[in-house]
């Protein structure tokens, strides 16, 4: 019988080759630690980016705003009410290559937040999304308060497609009718008990009566709801209005309707009925 004295060329091979797959997948897996670190610091540097915004504004440095601006490969602190690319006094801080800003969702359509002086609001609420470009569902949002008030959170692809921070928190009506004129706007709250809102228009109309914007928070028994109502086109004829209702600021179910005439009614979480006078409903 003849004695084993040693490996075989294919045992040895197969042990080397068991040895090559786990170094491959232990290589991959601190790649994507990496990135998921790399990720995580960022959406954290850019939080204290936009608090430092917000504080040089509450301080009133250099009797200015501050803001921050997002663009896909990085984001800049500026002085002043706007962006202005070629200021001299920007702050550009680029974010790392295997990172992406994918999706810039402020109120008023543009990828700047300004702060106010004296309370440190923002008209610029909305939601800034930051993700691994290899692994897309792999993500980040900074969310702005009207407030002023800035967060964190991670959000995963799963909770993306029927959770309504990312589709109801936004959305336009096509009314199919003029708002010029009108007189109330009505934000019923049926919980227990009820709560009615009854906002006066003409205090949020521009002079022409082509522009309204309201926003405001209202306490509903014992919890504030954060909403903001403009318009996003309005004439004579029509009206195109934006309402935002943020999921994290948001969970009283709601109807809203102007002069008596019923638009949009929410459930606590968010779903949505148009109503008979709410015309075309858009998600942004």
């Amino acid at each position: 019988m003849r004695k084993n004295k040693g490996f075989t060329l294919i045992e040895f091979l197969i042990v080397i080759f068991a040895i090559a797959i786990l170094i491959v997948l232990s290589a991959a897996g601190y790649r994507f630690f990496e990135k998921k670190t790399e990720l995580e610091n960022t959406a954290q540097n850019i939080l204290a980016t936009l608090k430092l915004a917000q504080s040089k504004t509450l301080a009133s440095e250099e009797a200015s705003q501050y803001g921050v601006n997002f663009e896909s490969d990085k984001y800049t602190l500026f002085k002043g009410d706007a962006y202005l690319p070629a200021a001299a006094d920007n702050k550009i801080h680029q974010i790392p290559n295997r990172l992406e800003i994918y999706n810039i969702n402020l109120a008023d359509e543009g990828s700047s937040v300004v702060f106010q002086r004296i309370d440190g609001t923002t008209e610029q609420n909305g939601t800034i999304g930051l993700r691994i470009i290899s692994k897309p569902t792999e993500t980040k949002t900074i969310t702005i308060q009207p407030s002023g008030q800035i967060e964190s959170n991670a959000v995963g692809a799963e909770c993306c497609t029927d959770n309504r921070i990312s589709d109801t928190r936004h959305i336009h009506l096509d009314l199919g009718w003029s708002i010029q004129g009108s007189s109330i706007l009505t934000l019923y709250f049926p919980d227990a008990p009820a709560v009615t809102e009854n906002i006066n228009m003409v205090d949020y109309f521009d002079v022409a009566e082509t522009e309204f914007d309201w926003n405001g928070i209202i306490e509903v028994n014992g919890q504030n709801q954060e909403l903001r109502i403009h318009t996003h086109s309005l004439d004579a004829i029509n009206t195109i209005l934006c309402i935002h209702r943020a999921q994290d600021a948001n969970n009283k179910p709601l109807q809203i309707s102007i002069d008596a005439k019923d638009l949009i009614s929410y459930t606590a979480d968010g779903a949505t009925t148009v109503e008979a006078f709410g015309g075309a409903i858009e998600i942004q």
